[in-house]
Parts: C-alpha cells; sequence; structure tokens
C-alpha cells in the first residue's frame, strides 16, 4: 500500500527545517509535499528558497518556473526568480530578472522585495538615479529597511550628493548603533566632505564595535593624517601596511587606495603590488562591458596625431593649474587635441578656459561610464592622456575599457598604475631613477628636464609686509603651504627643532581644520616650542596668495608626500624650496622640480642633510639672498619654466609611441630627448 503523503505536515516540517538552518532537510520535506500537491505555489516559493541557500541556483530557478507555470500571477515568486536570475554566475540575466520584478510590482506594487531587487540591477547598471526612486520606494514601506539605507546612500554619493547620503547615513547609525559597518560608512561620508575630526569620532567608533572591517583602517588612517592626530598614526599605519601585504599574499583585493600610499614609508615592490591589485579590481569591474564593446583600432596614417587627453581636473584644481599654459603651448599643425573631463564636481572658470583651448572638449559630467568610453573610442585617438592616475575620481574603469589603442599616465598621480590598459609612465629620471623604473608596470617614457608642467601665475602686485601677515619683522620665517595630510611626525619634530635653534623664528602654515591646527600646536607646546610660533595663513586667492609667499625666508618641503603645485607657487614668488629626495616618486617630486629648476643643492638625501642646510641657509641671509636671485633669474631661463620646450618634449614622446603601436613594435621605455 502507498504511503500517504500530508502536504501541510511536509510543508511545516520544511519551513521548520528551514528556520533551523537545515536546508537540506527542508529540500526533502518540500519536495515530498510538492508530490502531493503540485499545484501550491507556496512550495514551490519556499523550495526555491531552500535551494538558493545551498547555492543550488539553476535547479531553484527551475523550481521557480515551474511554480509559475502553475500560477503567473503570484508575485512573490516573480520575486524570488528574478533574484535568482539577477545573481547567476556570469552576470545573470539581468533583462529577465528585471521583467520578472516590474511583472511582481504590476500585480502587486507593495512588494517591497521587488523595488528592492529592480533596485539592485539598475544601481549594478550604474543607473543611480533611476535605483534611488526605486530604493524611496523600498522605504516609504519599510522606513527601517538598513540595506536599503545604505544603497540609497552610495547611490546618492554616486550622484555627487554627499549631504544626502551623509544624513542616510546619519538615520543608519541611529537604527542600527551598534553596526560597526555603519559607523565606518558614516566617516567614510565625513571624510569625502573634509570633515575629518568627526570622521575619526565615527572610524574610532566602528573599531570598536568592529575589529573584523576590511577597509577600516585605511579610511582611518588617511583622516588621523588629515587631522595630524599622530599618538597612534603609525601604530594604525603599520596595521595598514600588514594588512595590505597578507591581502596580497592570500591573492585578495586590498584595502587601501594606493594614492593612500604616498603618505606611509611604503615601499616600491609594495606600491607596485598595491597598484597592480587596485588596477585588477577596477578591470573586472568593467570586465563584461569591455567585453560586449569589444574596441577595435582600425590602423591609421595621417599625419596629423589625435591626442586625448582624460581627466575629472579640468577645474580649479591643483593639475589645471600646473596644466593650463601646456595645452596653450601644443602643437595645433601637427596635433588633434581631445579633452575629457570626468567627475561630478562643480565646473567653472577654469573648465571654460579649456573648452576654448582644446580643439575638441568633451564633458562627461553625466555621462554613463559606457558612453563615455564609447564617445572617446569614436573620437578614433591615436593616444589618450590619463591625467589622474589614483586620484579622486579616477578615470582608470574607462581606460580598462581600451577606447584608444595607446593609453600612457602624465602628471596627475605620477607612480606606477599596475594596469595593462595603460602602457606608458611619463616622468624623468630625477622623479624615476632606475630603482624605481623597475617597480613600474609600464614601459617608462623620461622627459629631459622634470615632468612636472607649470603655468607661469598671476602675482598680486601688492605685496604686503610682514606684520599684516602675523609674521615677525626680524625672524626667520619658514613656511610649508602644503595639506597639513602631507606632514607627518618626523618632519614635524625637525621643524619643531628648527624653531628651537633659532630665537624668534616661525613656522608659517596654511590655515587647515580646527582639530589639525589644534593637533599641531600641541605637538609644538610638547617639545617646548610656544604655538604662537605657528602662524597659519587664511585661505586667499591665488594672486594674493602667491604675493604674500615671498615675505618668507625659505620653504621646507615634506618628507613622504612632497609638494607639486605648492613647490612651483613657492618658486614663481621667489621663495626657494628644500626639499629631500626620498624613496618613492612621491617623495621625489619637489626633487625633479628643483634639478629642472637650476637648484639642485635644494635637494638633499638624508633628514641630516635636510637640518644642517635649512640652518646654514637661515644663519646666512646673504647666501640665502644669492640663492632668492639666482631662483628670480632662473625664472626665464630654466627649463622648468620653459612651457614650449616641455610641450616639444611630450609631443616628440607622444608621436614616438603612436609610431611604435602603428608599426607593430613593443612599448619599451624611451628617452623623449632622442626622438625630439
Amino acid at each position: 500500500m502507498m504511503e500517504q503523503i500530508d502536504p501541510q505536515a511536509e510543508f511545516e516540517a520544511g519551513n521548520s527545517a528551514l528556520a533551523e538552518g537545515r536546508a537540506e532537510d527542508a529540500v526533502v520535506h518540500y519536495r515530498r509535499a510538492l508530490e502531493a500537491a503540485p499545484d501550491v505555489v507556496e512550495i514551490h516559493h519556499n523550495l526555491t528558497a531552500a535551494l538558493a541557500q545551498l547555492q543550488r541556483l539553476q535547479e531553484a530557478a527551475e523550481v521557480a518556473r515551474l511554480g509559475l507555470s502553475r500560477r503567473p500571477n503570484y508575485a512573490p515568486l516573480h520575486v524570488v526568480l528574478g533574484n535568482l536570475l539577477s545573481q547567476a554566475e556570469g552576470q545573470g540575466d539581468q533583462e529577465a530578472a528585471k521583467e520578472h520584478f516590474h511583472e511582481a510590482l504590476r500585480l502587486n506594487s507593495n512588494l517591497a522585495s521587488a523595488w528592492s531587487g529592480l533596485a539592485g540591477i539598475l544601481m549594478s547598471e550604474g543607473s543611480y538615479e533611476n535605483a534611488s526612486e526605486n530604493y524611496y520606494n523600498v522605504l516609504k514601506l519599510n522606513k527601517n529597511d538598513p540595506v536599503s539605507i545604505n544603497n540609497l546612500a552610495i547611490c546618492q554619493l554616486n550622484l555627487g550628493r554627499q549631504h544626502d547620503a551623509l544624513a542616510l547615513y546619519r538615520d543608519l547609525v541611529l537604527l542600527s548603533p551598534e553596526l560597526g559597518s555603519a559607523h565606518n560608512n558614516l566617516g567614510q561620508v565625513l571624510q569625502g566632505l573634509g570633515r575629518h575630526d568627526e570622521a575619526v569620532d565615527a572610524f574610532r567608533r566602528a573599531l570598536e564595535l568592529d575589529q573584523s572591517i576590511d577597509n577600516l583602517a585605511p579610511f582611518l588612517m588617511q583622516s588621523l593624517m588629515y587631522q595630524c592626530a599622530w599618538d597612534d598614526l603609525d601604530t594604525i599605519k603599520q596595521r595598514v601596511l600588514t594588512e595590505t601585504r597578507r591581502r596580497l599574499a592570500d591573492g585578495l583585493p586590498i584595502t587601501v587606495q594606493p594614492f593612500s600610499l604616498a603618505g606611509t614609508d611604503a615601499p616600491a615592490d609594495l606600491r607596485l603590488a598595491a597598484a597592480r591589485s587596485y588596477s585588477a579590481y577596477c578591470a573586472a569591474n568593467v570586465a563584461a562591458l569591455r567585453e560586449r564593446l569589444g574596441f577595435r583600432h582600425a590602423p591609421r596614417t595621417t599625419a596629423r596625431l589625435r591626442v586625448g587627453y582624460i581627466s575629472p581636473d579640468f577645474r580649479q584644481h591643483s593639475v589645471a593649474t600646473a596644466f593650463k599654459d601646456l595645452i596653450a603651448q601644443h602643437d595645433r599643425r601637427n596635433f588633434e587635441w581631445f579633452a575629457y573631463a570626468i567627475g561630478r564636481e562643480q565646473r567653472d572658470d577654469t573648465t571654460d578656459y579649456f573648452r576654448e583651448q582644446f580643439d575638441h572638449f568633451n564633458d562627461f559630467k553625466d555621462v554613463d561610464l559606457e558612453n563615455a568610453a564609447r564617445r572617446i573610442h569614436g573620437d578614433q585617438l591615436d593616444l589618450l592622456i590619463d591625467l589622474s592616475g589614483f586620484t579622486r575620481h579616477s578615470a582608470l574603469e574607462i581606460l580598462e575599457t581600451r577606447p584608444a589603442p595607446v593609453q600612457a599616465h602624465y602628471l596627475g598621480y605620477g607612480a606606477t598604475l599596475g594596469a595593462d590598459c595603460v602602457q606608458y609612465l611619463i616622468t624623468d629620471a630625477v622623479h624615476t631613477p632606475p630603482e624605481l623604473a623597475r617597480h613600474c608596470a609600464e614601459a617608462v617614457v623620461y622627459l629631459p628636464d622634470s615632468f612636472m608642467a607649470t603655468s607661469r601665475p598671476e602675482i598680486a602686485d601688492a605685496v604686503p609686509d610682514r606684520k599684516s601677515q602675523g609674521l615677525p619683522e626680524d625672524g626667520v620665517v619658514f613656511a610649508n603651504f602644503n595639506a597639513h595630510y602631507k606632514f607627518d611626525p618626523e618632519t614635524f619634530a625637525l621643524w619643531l627643532d628648527l624653531l628651537g635653534a633659532l630665537p624668534g623664528s616661525v613656522l608659517w602654515l596654511l590655515r587647515g581644520g580646527d582639530g589639525a591646527m589644534a593637533n599641531l600646536c600641541a605637538t609644538a607646546r610638547a617639545k617646548g616650542i610656544d604655538a604662537e610660533r605657528l602662524i597659519f595663513a587664511p585661505r586667499a586667492p591665488h594672486p594674493e596668495h602667491l604675493a604674500r609667499q615671498s615675505l618668507a625666508d625659505l620653504s621646507l618641503d615634506c618628507r613622504h608626500h612632497a609638494g607639486g603645485v605648492s613647490t612651483l607657487d613657492a618658486l614663481w614668488s621667489g621663495l626657494p624650496v628644500l626639499s629631500i629626495a626620498g624613496d618613492n616618486q612621491s617623495a621625489r617630486t619637489g626633487a625633479s622640480i628643483l634639478h629642472a629648476a637650476g637648484l639642485p643643492e635644494l635637494v638633499v638625501e638624508t633628514m641630516t642633510d635636510y637640518r644642517a642646510t635649512a640652518l646654514r641657509l637661515a644663519r646666512d641671509p646673504d647666501a640665502l639672498g644669492a640663492l632668492k636671485a639666482r631662483l628670480r633669474a632662473n625664472l626665464d631661463t630654466a627649463p622648468l619654466f620653459d612651457t614650449a620646450r616641455l610641450a616639444r618634449h611630450l609631443e616628440a614622446a607622444y608621436g614616438e609611441m603612436v609610431r611604435r603601436n602603428r608599426a607593430g613594435e613593443g612599448t619599451g621605455s624611451f628617452s623623449a630627448a632622442q626622438v625630439v
């Protein structure tokens, strides 16, 4: 006699097993229930859920389809099938998944899970506006859904609405105060808004709650650096470097941004490995898009080369400050120049300047990744130059689609990107000596002078007096107008030591965040230096800022992360800069600039020489005066300040890159001076 199956009993047994985490047992019970009641779609629904828990996704999808064949208007099963399709191996079937979510919502518009599933797909496609609308619909039905709050905040960040994201993360922290990741996300938004004091508090709270959050230490490190909060910074830095090495050894993606390593003593081999890891992560993000686009590059033989520059900084930014005279000097007869402005930062008068200077200016502020890549490819460039590297709003994912046949990095980051899609790094022999070139993934293109571009700035005619700036009339004025995150405790201690050795001397810095300035003053007092000897200059328009710099005696460069445009500003103002040639490109920018400015004696190799040189110059006004006079003369003669010369060297390098590509040659390193 055949066993009689009670489908309700089996269904309830399956539910109990599923609730207790026994998905295998649940599947057995649901299968038995379906034998007796094959038309009950609720059993199909729960069996699908059990199979999904066991990662038997194809089998789960088949059960869901069978259930819908019995009852097509059962909305929850459309949601389940939509989720299965969107999560399938590979990229899944997103369009079919969306159809099921839409059908579920047509049947029942109050299904939060359908709105959420649809939003997730739209978010993954980069359709952040539409995804946001769907997440708002979820929150109308369940205002306390933490996943939707978090994802909506991510969408807002991608739309450039940082303050909306901040409000959402504050809601999430109130909703889940013991959730470390919520505090971590809040800290990241605060950091992006430059509110580092608050960010540090959020990160420290996250650390108290959850030590396992992967990217917490790197973000905390960055805000501690901005805040000049050095008490435990070295411990956090070492944690970041140790974790980075471990993840690289285990083949896991790194959690630190390569740019953040610039302020550490990470060696060149670790920086290259980190760059490779991060670039591989970006490449994986766009792998399906790259395959779908399938860009091919038709051979071009025209004499006039088509060269593009891509950057998020065609606006009021240090990169634009350095670059603006270069584009004006570029050859229009033999080259056609294209600009691609990316990122969502506000466009301004500087943007308008670049619109006029380029032959073609493309603003991608509201253009998604795919269409941006298509536009660049459609311009049939010979060469695409990246100006951003790993800086904010990086172009790396666009570059990974390979829209141009030859791609190179120049200026904005200045070190290896570790990316297969970028064939060349444009640098110079001081910035990237042989021992560092060995740790570059790209072929290295050497410019004969400095890689740094500089533009002759407007300097206000009226030079203020020292008293108006809060400076002593007679004491030595040391200056550093870099952002405070570039400071490190050892170098700052050396600066304070100089003040201690030179009565009446002061250190002139830019005004920063209240927390950073308070910490710097506290550090000075702890070293026995009156905090009044730290003079914080308020922000000023660039021409006025340059004019006032001439009041200083000597600018002291940072050690791990040397100044770039800040060093150029000082030189244009007639203010000599003392720099240390460190063991990474981020520590050698000042050395590169000073060599090309004709002032190699201001480049030292050790902290001991740094201190001795600063003291010698401070105690010898005649020597310092002679140095300033030579600097002023060099402004008209030294290679650093000859933008037309830089333009010709770059154009020679660009032509050689294109020639090698057209000839089917390799991409080995070369010197631009040899092909001029």
